[in-house]
């Protein structure tokens, strides 16, 4: 029986939407240990609270919702354009033509697509559908699109059985979206979905790279997926702070800031060792 929604939750239900938050994701093992209940308790509060749009059930336990970056994905295509266009053009100055790569869901690695266009005989592995059909229509690249969950608002691919098919592979770069970048380097993202599949993705690949515009500093994002030592270069459209700065000189994270708009300074380049 459904319930009734708009009754008020309880007090062990706002204290798990707490824990979630904090935590980006929690087992219902974890919160019954937590709050000395059973299982079965927790599981019928988490279907409580994921009918007040509060907590997104996941098999095993509970996230934040989805959707909790706040504008729909329309709106985020066109939010720093531009600057996601510079970016991308110094994310496909790095990629060789024939190269194997990974494309990660999100606005600015769908403006890197743009900029690969021109690029020839890549093989690209991409849970976006947004990307593969742009290469489908525009360019003749050996493209592959792995199967789950499809996500509506913002045509990804998403969910267990994405990992799964990711993990067969290995890709010379990967290219990653984050939510957020914190003062300590932690790479933050929003759902737990999206993490899990991105994080495999980092796995596969032989070098990874993170495009984020300067927006998402110290972003709101709450979601670990990776600390900067596990990338090998960052692309963003002006200099982040010093805290950051500092975390990606101290693990050899190769920075790239696109010149202002409007100059003829070339974007700053880096050499990688051949990939084999």
């Amino acid at each position: 029986m459904r319930g009734n929604p708009g009754a008020k939750i309880s007090a062990r239900q706002q204290a798990i939407v707490q824990v979630v938050r904090q935590r980006g994701f929690a087992t219902i093992e974890a919160m019954a240990d937590d709050f000395g209940v059973s299982a079965q308790t927790i599981r019928r509060d988490i279907i409580r609270l994921s009918r007040e749009n509060l907590l997104e059930r996941y098999h095993g336990g509970a996230g934040l919702p989805t959707g909790r970056d706040r504008l729909a994905y329309s709106s985020r295509r066109v939010r720093n354009a531009a600057e996601k266009r510079r970016i991308a053009a110094m994310v496909a100055a790095q990629i060789p033509n024939g190269a194997s790569l990974f494309i990660d869901i999100g606005t600015t690695t769908e403006a890197v697509a743009e900029a690969l266009v021109g690029h020839s005989e890549l093989r690209v592995i991409t849970n976006h559908i947004g990307v593969v059909t742009l290469f489908c229509e525009r360019t003749d690249f050996e493209v592959m699109l792995p199967g789950g969950m499809v996500r509506n608002r913002d045509r990804a691919i998403t969910g267990e059985a994405t990992s799964d098919f990711l993990r067969r592979f290995r890709v010379e770069f990967g290219i990653f979206g984050v939510g957020a970048i914190d003062r300590d380097g932690h790479l933050l993202d929003y759902d737990y979905r999206d993490v899990q599949v991105s994080r495999t993705a980092m796995e596969v690949a032989r070098k990874r790279f993170v495009v984020i515009d300067s927006s998402k500093f110290f972003g709101d994002a709450m979601m670990h997926l990776a600390h900067v030592a596990e990338i090998d270069a960052l692309f963003t459209d002006a200099p982040p702070p010093d805290a950051i700065a500092e975390q990606l000189a101290r693990h050899n994270v190769s920075l790239f800031t696109a010149p202002p708009a409007g100059t003829a300074e070339p974007a700053p380049t880096v050499e990688y060792p051949q990939v084999m």
